[in-house]
């Protein structure tokens, strides 16, 4: 435990509810132990508090801005580096997928102890080379903005005046390729357009491709545990008449392939007006594109927890424990249980509260006492008699509406067109309540997070990495958010 002592103050890296240490893990041990691989520089500490199903997750406050320095060195030093992580991202999405098919639900009971104990460590595996490379562009801004910061610099350098700066970059870094949210939503269009022609009645053939895209997309609810469920075919029914009340699909279409051409014209356009070149070129391309593969991935990996806990409830069954007993223990403590029966002696008192923490070579659960001190380390005092906030621009814009903390899906009752969603940060659980907002405020995330992707598609207002947000504001505050300056107050 060469770091947990050092001078470097614990940072809250993310707060996520609904999350547990099975999955969680995965990353944080990546983070330790395999980062330097591809970018030069591991994180040298992480720690992890659960309470329940609640987590934070810290880092060194100095250690992080390190990684994220070496991180935009090497974007900067090595272009093509860049492209690689974006292949690489989108070979670990499929590889996610693929294991994913592979668990037939159905089947498992018929499975050997040793069968069960491959699939559990082929998860691990690909989630880990997941994070091994998808997080690169995140360890590169999230944090510190050490990327968005040079790129700003480097505008400034071209002569773009500084109120010009965020939505400049916000135009540069636009993707040129799809999302996965834009796809499913242009394939329900499509099969609106379908209804519409037999007069918006669903018919045998309607409700054959409507069923196909249900089962190609029910799953994108489930997130981290599932607690929120995953989507019923009557959701993407009334999705159907929602885009069926919304005017015609092929107009719908036509708009949106529209607003793409355009957006991509004045991308290009600017990036010739400002004679930008190597290397800044070939990062905002890029740049871009991590928006695309970054979503690509977290579907990748939804799809593949939805299908291990299946995995993960056959074992527990087989070994008299809870699921959620089994989603507290470590890679190795599962080996151990399935090879001799024996699970952790305080795994029960885990699920309640326990402390992970994990350094190069060496990683432990800790409960009681011990948990109780490290725990302690981290706590810092939040001002929440504050009524101005600023962060990045996620989207540029301006919003004024009343404030609705959106957690996860369940938080999206009584969410009303022309409120202000603020969140810790978006998922794909909680785009019906962005399509209704007037703004976008998060807590956490970079010009690549969900919150920043889905907002430029939608064409909302957006302000990301606030850090307190959720605990600033509350139901009802009445904020205006100048997302172009970064900026949200109360009023």
């Amino acid at each position: 435990m060469k770091y947990l002592k050092d001078k470097d103050p614990w940072m809250l890296a993310e707060d996520i509810p609904d999350i547990d240490l099975f999955f969680s893990r995965v990353w944080m041990w990546c983070f330790t132990n395999l980062f330097q691989r591809q970018t030069g520089r591991a994180y040298k500490k992480v720690l992890s508090i659960y309470r329940g199903y609640h987590q934070w997750f810290y880092f060194g406050e100095n250690d992080s801005f390190e990684v994220g320095e070496a991180v935009a060195k090497k974007f900067l030093k090595t272009p093509k580096f860049t492209k690689r992580v974006n292949q690489e991202s989108m070979a670990w999405y499929k590889a996610m997928m693929a294991l994913g098919k592979q668990i037939k639900e159905a089947s498992l009971e018929g499975l050997s102890n040793a069968q069960l104990l491959k699939l559990y460590q082929e998860h691990t595996r690909v989630h880990i080379g997941r994070y091994e490379w998808g997080w690169i562009p995140v360890a590169g801004d999230m944090f510190h903005n050490n990327l968005t910061n040079r790129l700003k610099a480097h505008l400034r350098k071209l002569g773009v005046l500084e109120d010009d700066v965020n939505p400049c970059l916000v135009e540069l870094t636009s993707p040129m390729n799809k999302t996965p949210i834009q796809i499913e939503q242009e394939e329900l269009l499509k099969i609106a357009e379908l209804a519409e022609k037999s007069g918006k009645k669903i018919t045998a053939v309607v409700k054959k491709r409507l069923v196909a895209h249900y089962r190609k997309f029910f799953w994108t609810k489930y997130l981290f545990l599932g607690t929120q469920g995953v989507y019923e075919l009557k959701y993407y029914e009334a999705e159907l008449r929602r885009v069926l009340s919304e005017g015609s699909p092929k107009k719908q279409l036509s708009e949106i392939k529209a607003k793409d051409r355009i957006n991509h014209s004045k991308r290009l356009a600017l990036i010739k007006k400002l004679k930008i070149t190597e290397p800044w070129k070939t990062i905002l391309d890029q740049w871009g594109e991590f928006m695309v593969t970054k979503i690509w991935r977290r579907y990748g990996q939804i799809y593949l927890l939805y299908k291990m806990e299946f995995v993960l409830k056959e074992i527990a069954r087989r070994f008299g424990l809870t699921l959620m007993q089994m989603r507290f223990m470590l890679p190795s403590e599962v080996e151990k249980l399935i090879k001799t029966g024996k699970a952790p002696v305080d795994v029960q008192t885990r699920t309640r509260f326990c402390v992970y923490y994990t350094e190069k070579g060496f990683e432990k659960v800790y409960t009681g006492s011990v948990a109780e001190r490290l725990a302690k380390q981290t706590e810092n005092r939040v001002e929440h008699n504050v009524s101005e906030l600023a962060g990045q621009t996620g989207c540029p814009g301006y919003g004024k509406g009343r404030v609705k903390i959106v957690i996860r899906a369940a938080d999206m009752r009584g969410f009303e067109k022309g409120d202000i969603l603020v969140s810790i940060a978006t998922d794909p659980d909680i785009v019906p309540a962005m399509k209704k907002a007037a703004a976008i405020v998060t807590e956490q995330g970079g010009i690549t997070s969900h919150a920043a992707i889905v907002s430029r598609e939608l064409g909302v207002p957006c302000i990301i990495g606030t850090k307190i947000a959720t605990k600033v504001f509350k139901d009802g505050d009445m904020v205006e958010v100048d997302a172009t300056k970064g900026v949200v107050r109360k009023i």
